[in-house]
């Protein structure tokens, strides 16, 4: 296992709508996530699981076996330290720490949140619900639109790599999807290995092309 880091850079190609917990605004249904500082972020979480979802997505195609392993729910995750998924080995499950830590995705400007307003749908007429107006905030592309983030841990070069390809794969954050919100794009701009007592930096294309030559 080599210890590693990976600076990961995400642009926003649309607005941005992620629920802030236990927020409330006047008059707004929806708020997003703020920092102290008030500045609208994406959640170590909300990064953790979008990673993974992909990255379970990528070792699928590669040809892996994922058993029946099927994440979040605590319950249909690996539960024998002994036979873990390759997901599970790197992420963690109920019976395994994870071996990777995300930090938050961070903006690089502040700036107040847009407001919008939606309606709800009734699925099976296809036509508006009464009384189902709502008002929701969005982080604006055009003044809040580059975040970045920290992906730390312990992992084999193939694994660091299908990191770096499954965060690469990332289109969307958030909620509000079918309006055209959360669009992004992701990579990794800078990645460094430990070897010994040295961290060295690395560049993420050469560990991507690890993929083209390692099969399960």
């Amino acid at each position: 296992m080599i210890p590693f880091e990976l600076s990961v850079k995400v642009e926003l190609s649309s607005d941005l709508h992620i629920s802030g917990v236990g927020r409330t605004a006047v008059l707004i249904d929806r708020c997003i996530e703020r920092d102290a500082q008030g500045r609208p972020y994406i959640p170590s979480t909300s990064f953790k699981g979008r990673v993974r979802a992909h990255y379970e997505r990528l070792l699928s195609a590669l040809g892996y076996d994922l058993g029946d392993c099927k994440p979040p729910a605590p319950g249909g995750m690996c539960n024998d330290v002994n036979n873990l998924c390759p997901a599970c080995a790197l992420f963690g499950s109920p019976v395994q720490q994870s071996r990777v830590e995300f930090t938050a995705l961070t903006p690089d400007a502040t700036a107040e949140p847009t407001t919008r307003i939606g309606v709800g749908v009734n699925r099976k007429l296809n036509t508006v619900e009464q009384g189902r107006l709502f008002f929701y905030e969005a982080a604006p592309q055009t003044r809040v639109n580059t975040f970045t983030g920290t992906v730390r841990g312990w992992a084999t070069e193939t694994e660091i790599a299908q990191l770096i390809a499954a965060i690469k794969l990332i289109t969307h954050f958030g909620g509000q999807k079918a309006r055209g919100l959360g669009r992004v794009q992701a990579e990794v701009a800078h990645a460094w290995l430990k070897a010994g007592e040295e961290w060295n930096s690395r560049d993420p294309k050469e560990l991507l092309r690890l993929l083209q030559e390692v099969r399960p």
